[in-house]
């Protein structure tokens, strides 16, 4: 089991000093990824329906802070060695495709092959209509295509698309990526539409727990989802062993044991031991790899949580 923790480039991690000294203390305390998220601007009015809440409301519609992901990614780069970076997730329609890929080639490249690409479509039309994207309603389409895009152009000797969105011929793309054939594609997304988007173009799975469509939640709801998964790949004559599972626990982990209203404790929180057998049972499901969320309002609380479970959690899981 490998394990990461999401960041939200805001907050805690506002400051260049915070996020260095939240990467760099992941890596210390034995995390194997960090995953910052990505928003570029925050509308004034967002009438946007967002998927990961019961009312569709966005948390973060409050905050106006947030830094870009790919400058970001790199600078989280430049001050970590080993640990691995997770777009979570890139939202793909807004950068236009031959400079991302350029981007994050270049960050590949430079990290000594560390990143890996987190996709997604995308919920929030206004912002989208504010950066001067493709239509929101074909985002899907433009997402599968930017992903092509990368993809030829990462490997490809005289790289050429001709595509609906992105056209281009007679150019030269180097350097490649250091990682081959290319950094791993993790599609994030729950719905059968992203499973199936898994099969085509993904490298892995990188769903999140709380999509009140598609709850995962548990063990056996990951277990459940991913034997659809598996269907999926069979229609699209796709190795389902081939792929890296991932998941995102947006439900707070804590040493504080917290119950539920029938009176069961809530998973991952709790007595270390509780928290690792756990793991194991999302291990057991098929899960390899384990992005919690340990951010609090201030750095050193933050920190605190994270030193915690790197420290107490995860030696216990894996047998140290």
């Amino acid at each position: 089991m490998k394990f990461g923790f999401q960041v939200m480039l805001r907050g805690a991690a506002s400051s260049g000093d915070d996020l260095a000294s939240i990467a760099r203390s992941g890596e210390q305390f034995g995390f194997d990824i960090i995953a910052p998220n990505d928003h570029l601007i925050v509308p004034k009015g967002i009438d946007s329906t967002y998927p990961y809440t019961d009312d569709g409301i966005w948390p973060g519609a409050s905050v106006v802070e947030c830094h870009d992901q790919l400058t970001s990614m790199a600078f989280i780069a430049g001050h970590t060695d080993n640990i691995r970076i997770l777009t979570s997730v890139m939202v793909v329609p807004y950068r236009e495709p031959v400079l991302t890929a350029k981007i994050i080639a270049t960050a590949d490249l430079l990290s000594k092959g560390r990143i890996i690409l987190g996709c997604g479509v995308g919920w929030m039309s206004e912002e989208m209509e504010a950066i001067g994207t493709e239509p929101f309603e074909e985002r899907g389409k433009v997402t599968d295509e930017y992903i092509k895009v990368f993809k030829e152009l990462w490997t490809a000797e005289k790289p050429r698309y001709e595509g609906d969105y992105v056209k281009f011929s007679e150019i030269l793309f180097k350097p490649l990526p250091i990682q081959k054939p290319h950094p791993p594609v993790w599609i994030g997304g729950e719905s059968k539409a992203a499973l199936r988007r898994v099969a085509r173009l993904g490298d892995g799975w990188f769903p999140a727990a709380n999509n009140p469509k598609f709850t995962i939640s548990t063990p056996n709801d990951l277990a459940t989802r991913l034997e659809l998964l598996k269907t999926v790949c069979d229609e699209e004559d796709r190795n389902f062993d081939e792929l890296d599972i991932g998941f995102f626990f947006t439900g707070g982990v804590s040493s504080k044991e917290r119950r539920s209203a029938d009176g069961d404790r809530q998973l991952l929180t709790g007595q270390p031991s509780d928290i690792a057998a756990d793991i194991n049972k999302f291990n057991d499901a098929g899960l390899g790899t384990l992005i919690c969320i340990f951010q609090r309002p201030e750095l050193g609380e933050t920190l605190e949580q994270m030193e915690w479970f790197g420290k107490e959690v995860i030696p216990l899981v894996r047998g140290i």
